[in-house]
């Protein structure tokens, strides 16, 4: 039993050599379908020896075209060194989908399906010439194989909708560039369900209507809001001057009101004086005027914004370059608000006209604005009135008139000069030759402050109009000021109302007024000869009209952009400092009330160029003291005469 069973362990193989044999008897995936190698039918190829191990049909070198011929399933090749040679790796739906070409020029249509024992069938492509012919139905030929033989029935002609299918399909797959008229003509496949979210927004934003005064914008913000329409504003949004005071406006329903102007296009002066704006209400109209670039002035005074709205305004200004005037008086803004204002300022260029009166500016907002103005290179009319500048802020403000070359209306009345006011206004007036208008109406100014005064302004050379009213000069200070104004060779409007003089100083006056055609206000001996301040700028005004008519003939058609003949009192101030005209803001105010005759708010701007507002005036003001006015607009009439003759 012992040499038996060693002689079948020695008939028997390993056991390793077992498990080789096993291994060498598995198939291939490619040879699915064959008969197994004992069988009679099986291939001619020779097996192997048992001790040997067979490599599957991919290890051994092929040719390209050999490889290309056989179909693999994909799902069975996971591993990357199985993978066929010269095979780009591809997704299971493009598998799903196969139909590429080999080397030989075939067309493989159909699907595999191993659980069927189905190949995909080949033909060959026959292609027709381009003279209207069809295609031969190989994609049809090929799906109804498959359904037929997948089914065990012959195919019927119930499968069109599959061979429709693919028709689209190869459609799809031919890259054809289309024609311009294809291209401007809307798809027959189009339909609302295939609209993505960004197409439907721009329809709906080109349907929108043109909406250039905000009108429209407006009543939908309101709505949105929940707050209730102003019907002023709805019926005023499309005017040129926008002009809404004393409506107690108030912070929220600003944001309708500014929402409307970002979109509008025809509004120029925004007046939204005394609504109770708020720092919220001056948020909403700053951002709104950094998109807008149609507005050029803008008046939000007595609103009371204080340091929010200060804040907001400063940073629009580094942003905004079209807005020219700014008016900002009675907002309770305070010395840190003044430093706002400083670094936006110094980058501004296009603010030409700047109020900060009424408000709580003190020593140190003086020194603030000081330091704008040594920077700033725009604004040319400053107001500063009803503050509360003293001493460093004064003297600050006044020595930067020695470095900035372009102001010229300063108004810094009703504050705290004093002796150090005065002595730096007198190191700025002896360099500056750019301002023409100087306002320090009650400012504490004693005859101490006069001699300081008067070194500055007796060798200034460019100071037009001095208004010195309600100052304790006394008798001796008046004088120390006539005397500097007469040495004066561009001083030629003086104002030293509300204050008693002396036969000599009234004296002097008359002379000074004969020789040097000043005009000097004052109170007289008792108002006899007294000027009013109606009478003085209107004076002021029939001198202007014969020295600058043409130019102020042409601001005021600038002005007229509809050609009506008639303007409003803010585009009438507007052309006054176009055209040259240099007045304070009060003095501005009482001029343009005193030629609307009407009293409307629209003025005939040629009645103002041909003389007849003056005549007017010296209609309803029958006195002795506007007899000079009249002497100087009879001059103005024959001049005229003589300029239309000429013409003729």
């Amino acid at each position: 039993m012992d040499d038996k069973e060693k002689m079948q362990g020695e008939s028997l193989p390993s056991e390793e050599g077992q498990h080789s044999k096993v291994r060498s008897l598995i198939r291939p995936h490619s040879s699915k379908g064959k008969k197994s190698p004992g069988s009679p039918s099986a291939s001619s190829t020779p097996e192997p020896p048992i001790g040997r191990i067979r490599r599957p049909w991919s290890a051994h070198p092929k040719t390209r075209a050999d490889v290309s011929k056989k179909k693999l399933v994909r799902e069975n090749l996971k591993k990357s060194h199985m993978r066929p040679p010269n095979r780009r790796q591809k997704s299971k739906e493009n598998d799903l989908q196969n139909e590429e070409k080999d080397a030989n020029g075939t067309q493989v249509i159909g699907l595999e399906c191993p659980a069927l024992d189905y190949k995909p069938q080949r033909y060959k492509d026959q292609m027709v010439d381009h003279e209207g012919q069809d295609e031969k139905d190989l994609l049809d030929y090929g799906v109804t194989t498959l359904v037929s033989e997948s089914s065990g029935r012959s195919p019927s002609p119930d499968h069109s909708w599959a061979m429709t299918q693919v028709k689209r399909d190869m459609s799809k797959s031919k890259k054809q560039h289309p024609t311009f008229e294809s291209w401007t003509m809307m798809s027959p496949h189009d339909s609302e369900e295939y609209d993505t979210d960004l197409e439907k927004d721009m329809i709906k934003k080109i349907e929108k209507p043109i909406d250039p005064t905000g009108k429209t914008t407006y009543l939908d913000q309101c709505q949105r809001d929940g707050l209730i329409p102003v019907s002023y504003l709805s019926r005023h949004l499309g005017d040129r001057n926008l002009r809404m005071r004393h409506h107690y406006l108030g912070g929220t329903a600003t944001k309708p009101v500014a929402r409307a102007l970002e979109f509008n296009t025809v509004t120029e002066n925004l007046d939204l004086g005394d609504n109770y704006l708020e720092g919220d209400g001056a948020v909403y109209l700053c951002r709104m005027l950094k998109d807008n670039m149609f507005i050029v002035s803008l008046d939000i005074s007595n609103n009371f914004i204080q340091s929010k709205g200060a804040k907001a305004v400063a940073s629009m200004l580094d942003v905004n370059t079209t807005l020219k005037t700014l008016s900002l008086s009675g907002n309770q803004l305070c010395d840190r608000d003044a430093g706002y204002f400083t670094e936006a300022l110094k980058s501004n260029t296009s603010l030409t006209s700047l109020d900060l009166s009424n408000n709580e500016f003190g020593e140190a907002g003086g020194v603030y604005i000081a330091q704008a103005l040594v920077s700033n290179e725009s604004i040319t009319d400053l107001d500063l009135s009803w503050n509360s500048i003293r001493n460093r802020g004064a003297e600050a403000i006044g020595k930067a008139l020695a470095n900035n070359q372009v102001l010229e209306v300063l108004d810094v009345s009703w504050n705290g000069f004093g002796l150090p006011g005065c002595r730096g206004l007198q190191l700025g007036l002896r360099v500056n030759s750019k301002l023409r208008v100087l306002d320090i109406s009650n400012n504490r100014i004693n005859k101490n402050c006069a001699k300081e005064l008067s070194l500055g302004l007796s060798k200034n050379f460019g100071l037009e109009t001095l208004l010195m009213n309600l100052n304790a000069l006394t008798d001796e200070g008046i004088e120390i000021i006539l005397k500097a104004v007469n040495q004066s060779q561009t001083l030629s409007y003086i104002s030293l109302q509300e204050m008693n003089i002396n036969m000599n100083n009234y004296k002097k006056i008359q002379q000074m007024e004969n020789e040097n055609d000043m005009t000097i206000l004052h109170g007289g001996l008792g108002g006899a000869q007294r000027y009013t301040p109606q009478t003085s700028v209107l004076k002021v005004l029939s001198k202007f009209l014969k020295e600058h008519r043409i130019d102020l003939e042409g601001a005021l058609r600038q002005q007229d952009k509809d050609h009506s003949g008639t303007l409003q009192q803010e585009e009438i101030k507007l052309a006054f400092k176009e055209a040259g005209l240099r007045l304070t803001n009060r003095q501005m105010d009482v001029l343009v009330e005193e030629i609307d005759v009407t009293h409307s708010g629209s003025i005939k701007w040629e009645d103002i160029l041909n003389g007849r507002v003056l005549m007017e005036y010296n209609r309803r003001k029958s006195s002795v003291a506007y007899k000079l006015a009249e002497v100087d607009q009879e001059t103005l009439f024959s001049n005229m005469k003589k300029r239309q003759l000429t013409v003729i």
